[in-house]
């Protein structure tokens, strides 16, 4: 249930039933040190880095190998200076004001977002092949035919 909580975001939740269970579990034990990975993952969703560090700072020393090496990473992530991130890497939109009590803004907006917006092309509207057409096109199509097949409706004998 706490990793299901972990999953759709509710870190508080996790912590509460994680709490409960570290309780019961000491560090010492391998499903301790699994409830206590649990909790820094929790702990970091949650902003609290310095709890997740100190966290996985115990998990160090526990007696599972695999749990020791996946702390020791994450304590080498956690722990690592955050860098800073470039202007352009990132966009800031910005800010419009809705505010206006009469809807002014709004209908401001709306007006310049209808005027952004470019007319549709001058061509007016489809028309269908007349029928002289199709039939010029059949006629040619045949002939083509005809000349392409070696078929000569002239032969000269």
């Amino acid at each position: 249930m706490a990793e299901q909580a972990l999953e759709s975001g509710d870190y508080q939740q996790c912590l509460n039933l994680l709490e409960v269970l570290a309780k019961e579990y000491p560090l010492t034990e391998k499903k301790g040190a699994q409830i206590r990975m649990l909790m820094v993952t929790a702990l970091m969703g949650k902003g609290q880095e310095q709890e997740a560090i100190s966290t996985c700072r115990l998990l160090t020393h526990c007696k599972d190998n695999n749990l020791r090496q996946k702390a020791k990473q994450l304590l080498e992530v956690l722990e690592a200076p955050s860098l800073a991130r470039p202007d352009n890497w990132s966009i800031t939109l910005p800010k419009i004001d809705f505010t206006d009590s009469k809807g002014g803004a709004r209908q401001n907006l709306k007006k310049r977002i209808q005027k952004e917006t470019p007319p549709p092309p001058p061509t007016g509207p489809t028309k269908f092949l007349s029928i002289g057409f199709s039939f010029l096109v059949l006629t040619v199509l045949i002939v083509l035919s005809f000349a392409l097949s070696g078929f000569s409706l002239f032969s000269i004998s």
